[in-house]
């Protein structure tokens, strides 16, 4: 199975995404854009696992989901640059909870025999991949993003797999951050 652990999103989330990709998608010339329903914050890539590591992972959420309930608020529009394509995501604004969520996760995976990951954890949104279009600059520029609100109450191991041909992320094991009164 290939799997990850996941921020979800709300529909209204997900609905705002949507209506984003769209502006963006008028100014492409070709790319695969994500599906509205997989939207979601990758918080680690685990990649092929067997069903006892799964089962392990599925541990290891609830381990690192002992903290609060926090929110992330959406920011700005960026791409990376892979030749002449690009992924096209919306990134988030810096999080200490976030940054603390993710580092405590790494502390936890190395623990349980997972190499750390080799690259800074750079929070963003997926829109689209293998993008190709004229100025990104341009709709950079034009493409205001609203900085909603993200309320983050749960975490999940989801694995990506494919149903009747189209890609989806089903969550394996989902847990709630504790709710602060």
């Amino acid at each position: 199975m290939r799997v990850f652990f996941a921020i979800e999103f709300d529909d209204v989330i997900k609905n705002y995404l949507s209506e984003v990709q769209h502006e963006v998608r008028s100014h492409c010339i070709s790319g695969n854009f994500s599906f509205k329903e997989n939207f979601h914050l990758t918080l680690r890539f685990l990649g092929e696992q067997n069903t006892q590591q799964v089962e392990n992972l599925k541990q290891v959420l609830k381990d690192v989901a002992g903290v609060s309930e926090f929110e992330l608020r959406l920011d700005k529009l960026g791409s990376f640059r892979k030749g002449n394509r690009s992924i096209i995501w919306v990134g988030l604004e810096k999080s200490l909870q976030l940054q603390q969520l993710y580092n405590n996760m790494e502390k936890t995976l190395s623990q349980n025999g997972y190499q750390k990951e080799e690259r800074s954890y750079n929070p963003h949104i997926t829109l689209a991949r293998e993008v190709k279009m004229e100025k990104f600059e341009f709709l950079a520029e034009k493409t205001e993003i609203e900085q909603l609100t993200v309320k983050v109450k749960s975490i999940s191991l989801m694995e990506s797999k494919r149903i009747n041909d189209k890609l989806a992320y089903v969550p394996l094991e989902r847990v709630e951050l504790q709710h602060d009164l």
